[in-house]
């Protein structure tokens, strides 16, 4: 799926020149989007409603990713902290969405947490490896996916948009999962990790 591998790269990207000019994340963002107000729009409300200038203890980081794909605009804020062993955990994400006409919102908010949750998974450790040109995984037991008691808890905000062109919304979660977290765990330790799935073997050697 392209705009899962082009968006991390992208947002990715764009927190590292924020870095280098001395700004904010969504600060910079911000100046780039003054001819994009849906953008933000849903980049706005995602800081809003994830108190994006309340200060974090050590070790925990917010991240930022912002996409538009499938035709649908979407701003993520995820919070999470890295331990001394260096384990991820997952604390909470702030999706802000416009899709345009929204007819189930419930259904809505369903398909955004699930395809978090998804995305969130393969960031961290869905790895296919291959021996001797066969794959080393062969179910669940050795291809590891993200548990129920380590998910995030996934706020949903609705950019209610009855006159916008109608958008995606069945994977729209998925690709923000990867940039959001990167950004996010340089945020909480400095260490901009490059390659997806991150598990904790990036994180010791960065």
């Amino acid at each position: 799926m392209g705009p899962t591998h082009n968006v991390f790269v992208i947002e990715s990207f764009m927190d590292e020149l924020a870095a280098a000019a001395k700004q904010d994340p969504i600060t910079f963002r911000r100046k780039l989007l003054t001819k994009n107000p849906r953008a933000l729009a849903v980049l706005d409300l995602a800081a809003e409603k994830s108190n994006w200038n309340e200060k974090l203890p050590a070790g925990r980081g917010r991240g930022i990713a912002l996409q538009f794909a499938f035709q649908t605009y979407m701003a993520t804020v995820l919070e999470i902290e890295v331990g001394s062993d260096n384990e991820v955990q997952l604390i909470k994400a702030d999706v802000a969405v416009d899709c345009g006409p929204v007819v189930n919102p419930d259904t809505l908010a369903a398909q955004v947490q699930g395809g978090l949750i998804f995305g969130l998974s393969m960031a961290l450790y869905s790895e296919i490896t291959l021996t001797n040109g066969r794959v080393d995984q062969s179910n669940f037991h050795d291809y590891r996916i993200l548990r129920i008691d380590e998910a995030p808890k996934v706020e949903v905000h609705i950019v209610h948009n009855p006159e916008g062109e109608i958008g995606g919304i069945g994977e729209t979660g998925t690709v923000a999962a990867a940039p959001a977290l990167a950004n996010a765990i340089c945020a909480a330790t400095g260490k901009r990790l490059r390659r997806i799935p991150f598990g904790t073997g990036q994180l010791v050697s960065s």
